[in-house]
């Protein structure tokens, strides 16, 4: 009999932590001798998340330029019976865009259950409880994706600096089903996380398309840029860009350095690579002109560099 498939979906909002989660998993994978395939949704045209977990060993497909729960759902699709037909038994990860209602994505996987070849494990969303109360603009997606999970991982708790209790109270109000996991850097037992099947089929029934209130913007940086002048940029983006993540080079130092910034959070570190990176910055933002955005990047670039 050939084993099953297990796909496992991964979901939650712009910069809780769904790929330090996914990197997690594919680890412990590689360590239990499997061969894990992935689906990267990115809503923008540039990969950014493929980049981050790329390894020799692992195959990525992504799927870019939508959101996986609606627009780009056959794409989706497509993908999955690529990768079902070329490593059958392979587990499989499908990690959506921040902005994905995963109940479009749970209905397209669920197009491959009925044979028995194919079973969707519990579905996992990351909620950023540092950010809890701060959602505004954003409840009402942040709501829906908590809907549709069988595991909430409250990540980053150890940032939160008020009663967990409250928070757990509030999304257990949302969600009575789910099983709820304060954590740091999304560090859980992934063997339990992965054991049995969905159990939230219902949640996404109807779920209409929850992308429509978001824009993507990607900028290919060739310039190096001053690293005082892009700090200062970051600090002073408008609370509508609500993600921000890429790579960049700044002059005077080597190497690329990989940006993240959600919500009032930001880290600039250096990522380690052997290959040749573009340098590349995705913003995910509200409705917005984008002309600012590309005027104060630009500005950014190091004196004697050619403009961002």
């Amino acid at each position: 009999m050939a084993k099953q498939t297990r796909i496992t979906v991964i979901g939650g909002f712009l910069g809780s932590g769904k790929t330090t989660l996914l990197k997690r998993f594919l680890d412990w994978e590689f360590s239990l001798g499997n061969r894990p395939q992935v689906i990267m949704s990115e809503f923008g045209d540039f990969d950014i998340d493929g980049q981050i977990i790329a390894d020799e060993r692992l195959q990525v497909a992504a799927v870019t330029g939508g959101c996986i729960c609606c627009t780009n759902r056959d794409e989706l699709k497509n993908a999955i019976k690529t990768i079902i037909g070329a490593a059958p038994g392979s587990p499989l990860y499908i990690e959506t865009t921040g902005v994905a209602d995963p109940a479009g994505v749970v209905q397209a996987v669920t197009a491959f259950t009925a044979n028995g070849d194919v079973f969707l494990s519990p579905v996992l969303v990351v909620y950023d409880a540092s950010q809890h109360g701060n959602a505004d603009k954003d409840a009402i997606l942040i709501e829906k994706q908590l809907m549709t999970a069988d595991w909430i991982i409250l990540n980053k708790s150890d940032l939160v600096h008020e009663d967990m209790t409250e928070i757990i109270d509030d999304v257990t109000t949302v969600n009575p089903q789910a099983k709820v996991m304060p954590a740091v850097r999304c560090d859980i037992n992934l063997a339990d996380a992965s054991t049995g099947t969905t159990a939230v089929f219902s949640a996404g029934a109807g779920a209409e398309p929850s992308a429509g209130d978001y824009r993507s913007f990607a900028f290919k940086l060739e310039a190096r840029l001053s690293r005082p002048a892009f700090e200062k940029w970051l600090n002073s983006l408008p609370p509508d860009v609500v993600r921000l993540k890429g790579f960049v080079r700044f002059a005077g130092e080597n190497g690329i350095f990989e940006v993240q910034k959600s919500r009032g959070q930001t880290s600039v570190t250096p990522f380690q690579t052997l290959r040749w990176m573009d340098a590349t910055l995705v913003a995910i933002t509200h409705p917005m002109p984008a002309d600012n955005l590309v005027k104060s990047l630009a500005a950014c670039a190091a004196p004697g560099e050619q403009k961002a």
